[in-house]
């Protein structure tokens, strides 16, 4: 049913651990598609804990291009942009966010499930569109339709950074964002280890990313909302 983006680095335990859980919950047949780095010393472990087709190993480079990457090789039409620290906690969770999707003829939809943090809990348990308030979307599912309209699954102008607010920005604004707290994707973020280190200890990234986002989003913006709008209206002729 899905595919999972994922790129991976210092973790071996937390890619196993998302997919025994999402293995364990799934309906369907989940694809693994982690994107892992020839340089990672802790390489050799993820050759033991995944399953070879469940791995590509290649240079270190933008996280971004590493999701996008991963998108390109994925055998189903959802795909999920996800981080390696996540646990999913709903039964048939793939079938739930596949459902949501299929009830638009053109596909072109966001859905952001729960992260399962405690601070979110204002946000309610009602699955709904969401108009206006950012959501915490660090991992989302969107269909093909949207990733072959626009040419990306993480938009292509960021290195690491704004992703999830940008597609955010995009969905809000055709009014395709769905949040489903029944839906948990419980992560927490790892600021300490190797790969979480390297990130945030990389100023040049956050600061390229936080000049497109200041200086160049809306008028990039614009244009996704602009393809997405026009795919969506060619739908419905």
């Amino acid at each position: 049913m899905i595919s999972f983006c994922c790129p991976s680095r210092g973790r071996p335990e937390l890619a196993k651990r998302l997919v025994d859980t999402a293995t364990e919950t799934q309906k369907g047949d989940t694809e693994f598609l982690f994107y892992l780095n020839d340089d990672d010393k802790k390489l050799e472990e993820y050759k033991d804990l995944l399953d070879e087709k469940h791995y590509t190993i290649g240079p270190n480079q933008s996280t971004c291009f590493s999701w996008n990457l991963m998108c390109e090789k994925a055998k189903h039409d959802v795909v999920m942009l996800m981080g390696d620290d996540v646990q999913v906690r709903t039964k048939h969770w793939d079938r739930l966010i596949v459902d949501e999707i299929n009830n638009y003829a053109d596909k072109i939809l966001m859905v952001v499930p729960s992260d399962g943090r405690r601070k979110n809990k204002h946000l309610g348990n009602e699955t709904k569109l969401w108009p206006d308030e950012p959501l915490p979307a660090a991992h989302f599912a969107v269909h093909k339709n949207w990733t072959r309209t626009l040419g990306f699954l993480a938009p292509v102008y960021f290195w690491h950074w704004h992703v999830d607010s940008y597609t955010q920005k995009v969905a809000r604004k055709l009014n395709r964002c769905l949040y489903m707290p029944t839906v948990e994707f419980k992560a927490k973020k790892i600021l300490h280890d190797d790969a979480g280190k390297q990130i945030r200890s990389n100023f040049n990234i956050a600061e390229r990313d936080q000049f497109v986002w200041t200086k160049v989003r809306d008028r990039i913006l614009n244009a996704d909302v602009k393809a997405l709008k026009t795919f969506i209206e060619s739908r419905t002729e």
